[in-house]
C-alpha cells in the first residue's frame, strides 16, 4: 500500500520528525511505499499539501501531532479530504495520545488514532486494510463507534534493536547538507515529575537499545548520509549509567570521529564524573539539565526525585568535564510567583551555566500539572494555541499566586536578565526606580526600548540615534514611551561632525539622566567625548540579554580611555606636520602656478590631435 506521512508545520523548525521516520522504515522494510512531507520545514500551503496528496494517491495518510501542531494537522486533514476523498486519515504522536478522545470529537476527518508506539499497531493496521480485514482488535487505537469512542489495550515494545533504523530518506526534499542526525537511544521514564507527559505518552517503564544497536545505526548513518555530528533525543538516556558509559567506550573505539550534544534526557543524580569525561573524550560537546526551578520548595514539588544539589554537582560535572552546561528553566510551576522567579534566576546565575532558556509552563493534557491548573487556576486560551519554549511568549494560564501579569514579567526578568539587573541595582541604591534614561541606538538590529518598556512602567526616555533610525522612533513613539528622540543627520566634514556631537553631548549633559545606556553598535570614538562631556554616573552597554554596568573606573573603559589616549599620542606628529606644511604646501602651489604663468616666453598651450602644444603668441598677432 501507500502510506504518506505528514509533519504539520509549528514554530519548532529546523527538527526532523524521528517518529516519521521509524515508521516510513518500518512500512518499507514490509514491502509497502512511503513518503514523509514535513510542512514544518516548507510551510507549504494546505492547498498545495492537498494537491500533492492527490498525485501521490495514498491509500492512508497519517498525521504526526504535538500539542501546539494539532490544530495545523486537522486543517490539512480537512484541506486533503477536500481535494483527495479516497484515503483513510490517522493520526498518532504525543498530543493523540494525550487527547485521542477530543481529536476523534472534534475532528471528523481523523478516522482512527495511535496511541504511544505505532511501529507495529501501525504496520498491522495498512496489512489488514490492504487485505480488506478488520482493524478494531488492533492493540494501541482508538476510533469512534456510533457516539463513542473505544480504545483498545496498548503494548509497549520491549525489544527496541528489532526496530528498522529511521529512513531519513522517505522525507521529500530532505538535505543532508550540515544535517546533525537525531537519535532515541532509549523510550520511556519511571519518573512521575508532574509537568511532563512521558509517562503517558512512552510508558513509565524504561527500556533501552543496546550500545551495539545504537553504534551501528551511527555507522550506517555516517555511511549512507555522510553525517558529522548528531544529538541524542531520549527523555532519560542516563537511567543506566553504566549502559551509557558503555555506549561512549564503543564510540571512542570506533573512531567515528563524530561530535554530538546531549540537550534532552539527561538527570542531574544520574551523572558523575567518569560519564561526563567519558562522554568529553567521545565527541559530546555540550549536555543540558532540566533545572526547572531554583526555588526549593517548587523544586521539591514537581516529584523529580532528586535534590536541588546535584543540579549544582551535574553541572561542576560537565564544566569540569570541558563541555557546555546548559540549563533549562519552567515558569509558572505550581507555587511559583514573582519572587520565585527571582530566586530561580539568583541560582541560574550560580551555576555559571554557557547557556539557558526559560520558557512558560505548558499543562499537558492529563498531566498532574494540568489537573492542578484546572482546579486551582484559570486557563486562558486553547492549550493547542500554546507553545512549548518559543520565542515568542504565550501563555495559557493563571494561577491565584501568579497572575498573568506577573508571569508576563517574569519572563522578560529572565530573558533580559542583565537589563533587569541594572534597573534593579539603580533602584536599591537611591530608593527608587530610574526616571529619566538616555538610550543611544546606533544598531539596526536593536530592541533595547522595546524590552526596556516591559520592565519598567514609568519613565522618560531619550534616545539618540542616526537619521536612518528615526522612523521606527517616530512609528512606536508612544509605545516605547518615548519623550525626546534626538538625530544625528551625517555630514561629510569631520569639523561639522564634532561640532554636532559636542552639541549634543552639551544638552545631555544639562539633562542629568539617572541611567545612560549604550548599545553595542555604539562606535566607540563617541564614548570617550561623551563620558568627558557629559559624565554620568553610571552608564551600560547593552548586552544581548539586557546591559553590562559599567563606570569610569571600569576595566574595559580605563584600557579604551588609555587607547585613545596612546593614539593621540602617536598621532600628535602627524598633526603638527600636517599643520605646517598645509600652509607651505598652499604657497608652494600659488608660486609654481605663478612660475609658470610668467616664464612661457610669450607662448601658450595649445591642444591638437598629436597632443599640446606651445604656441608662439607674437606670430597670432602678426
Amino acid at each position: 500500500m501507500k502510506v504518506l506521512l505528514i509533519n504539520p508545520p509549528g514554530w519548532q523548525k529546523g527538527s526532523t520528525n524521528l517518529g516519521l521516520c521509524y515508521l516510513a522504515s518500518s512500512l518499507i522494510a514490509k514491502g509497502h511505499k512511503a513518503l514523509i512531507l514535513d510542512v514544518n520545514a516548507t510551510n507549504a500551503s494546505p492547498e498545495y499539501i492537498a494537491e500533492k496528496a492527490r498525485e501521490y494517491a495514498p491509500d492512508i495518510i497519517g498525521f504526526s501531532l504535538k500539542t501546539s501542531t494539532a490544530n495545523a494537522a486537522f486543517l490539512l486533514s480537512r484541506a486533503i479530504k477536500n481535494r483527495y476523498p479516497n484515503a483513510v486519515h490517522v493520526a498518532g504522536g504525543a498530543h493523540i495520545t494525550l487527547a485521542y478522545g477530543e481529536s476523534l470529537i472534534q475532528n471528523p476527518d481523523i478516522e482512527y488514532c495511535f496511541l504511544g508506539e505505532a511501529e507495529r499497531s501501525f504496520i498491522e493496521f495498512v496489512e489488514k486494510k490492504e487485505k480488506g480485514l478488520p482493524v478494531e482488535d488492533i492493540p494501541g487505537i482508538a476510533f469512534r463507534k456510533g457516539a463513542e469512542v473505544v480504545t483498545t489495550k496498548r503494548e509497549y515494545i520491549e525489544e527496541l534493536d528489532a526496530i528498522p533504523f529511521p529512513s531519513m530518506d522517505a522525507i521529500e526534499g530532505f538535505s543532508f547538507k550540515d544535517f546533525r542526525y537525531p537519535m532515541i537511544t532509549s523510550r520511556g521514564c519511571p519518573y512521575p515529575c508532574t509537568y511532563c507527559c512521558v509517562g503517558v505518552v512512552s510508558s513509565k517503564k524504561w527500556r533501552a537499545r543496546s550500545p551495539e544497536n545504537i553504534l551501528d545505526e551511527l555507522k550506517r548513518a555516517k555511511e549512507k548520509y555522510g553525517i558529522t555530528a548528531f544529538e541524542i533525543l531520549d527523555d532519560n538516556f542516563t537511567l543506566r549509567v553504566e549502559r551509557a558509559k558503555e555506549f561512549c567506550r564503543l564510540l571512542i573505539a570506533s573512531n567515528l570521529n563524530l561530535s554530538w550534544y546531549c540537550h534532552n534526557g539527561i538527570r542531574a543524580d544520574k551523572l558523575d564524573m567518569e560519564l561526563a569525561r567519558l562522554m568529553k573524550e567521545a565527541g559530546c560537546t555540550s549536555v543540558a539539565l532540566g533545572v526547572e526551578s531554583g526555588d526549593p520548595a517548587i523544586f521539591d514539588s514537581i516529584k523529580k526525585g532528586e535534590p536541588l544539589e546535584a543540579i549544582v554537582n551535574a553541572v561542576k560535572c560537565i564544566k569540569a568535564a570541558g563541555m557546555k552546561a546548559v540549563g533549562y528553566f519552567i515558569i509558572g510551576l505550581p507555587g511559583d510567583s514573582l519572587d520565585g522567579i527571582k530566586k530561580t534566576i539568583e541560582f541560574q546565575k550560580s551555576l555559571g551555566l554557557d547557556h539557558y532558556t526559560y520558557g512558560v509552563l505548558n499543562p499537558y493534557p492529563y498531566t498532574e500539572v494540568y489537573d492542578i491548573v484546572k482546579r486551582e487556576g484559570r486557563m486562558l486560551m486553547d492549550i493547542k494555541e500554546s507553545s512549548h519554549f518559543s520565542t515568542d511568549l504565550t501563555i495559557p494560564f493563571e494561577m491565584p499566586g501568579f497572575s498573568r501579569k506577573d508571569m508576563e514579567k517574569a519572563f522578560y526578568l529572565a530573558k533580559f536578565q542583565q537589563l533587569y539587573q541594572a534597573i534593579d541595582f539603580y533602584e536599591k541604591k537611591h530608593g527608587k526606580k530610574p526616571s529619566r534614561i538616555l538610550y543611544f541606538d546606533f544598531s539596526p538590529g536593536s530592541r533595547f526600548t522595546e524590552n526596556l518598556s516591559k520592565l519598567i512602567d514609568n519613565y522618560e526616555l531619550d534616545v539618540f540615534c542616526f537619521q536612518t533610525r528615526s522612523d521606527d522612533y517616530f512609528k512606536n513613539k508612544t509605545k516605547w514611551k518615548l519623550t525626546n528622540l534626538h538625530v544625528y543627520v551625517d555630514t561629510p566634514y569631520i569639523s561639522g561632525r564634532i561640532k554636532s556631537f559636542l552639541g549634543f553631548f552639551n544638552a545631555f549633559r544639562k539633562r542629568d539622566y539617572s541611567m545612560v545606556f549604550f548599545n553595542i553598535g555604539t562606535p566607540q570614538m563617541l564614548l570617550p567625548p561623551f563620558l568627558a562631556v557629559v559624565r554620568p554616573r553610571v552608564f551600560y552597554l547593552e548586552a544581548e540579554d539586557g546591559a553590562k554596568l559599567m563606570t569610569m573606573k571600569d576595566p574595559e573603559i580605563v584600557a579604551l580611555k588609555r587607547k585613545k589616549l596612546r593614539e593621540l599620542f602617536f598621532m600628535l606628529p602627524k598633526l603638527s606636520i600636517s599643520a605646517l606644511a598645509y600652509p607651505f604646501m598652499r604657497l608652494s602651489v600659488i608660486g609654481f602656478g605663478a612660475f609658470l604663468h610668467f616664464k612661457r616666453d610669450g607662448k601658450r598651450v595649445e591642444f591638437t590631435r598629436e597632443g599640446p602644444k606651445l604656441k608662439d603668441m607674437k606670430k597670432d598677432k602678426e
